[in-house]
């Protein structure tokens, strides 16, 4: 294994560590958003929520992942 390919491990393993620290609300809409490619409007229909609450808790979330993981993201 390469040295390249250790260190893509461990940052993606760094960042899940981190994305499991959030709120579960948060967690969903990171993982909706980011992983399986869902707007703000179609996560607000899933988890239940407002467009703008959605894209509100998302961009928090995302806040809190850069304090925690500044280099990766």
């Amino acid at each position: 294994m390469s040295e390249k390919t250790i260190e893509n491990y461990i940052d993606k393993m760094i960042i899940w560590e981190n994305i499991n620290l959030l709120k579960e609300e948060e967690r969903q809409i990171i993982i909706l958003y980011y992983w399986w490619g869902y707007n703000d409007s179609e996560i607000g229909e899933i988890l239940n929520l407002s467009q703008q609450s959605v894209n509100y808790k998302r961009k928090k979330a995302k806040n809190r992942l850069k304090d925690k993981i500044p280099k990766l993201i």
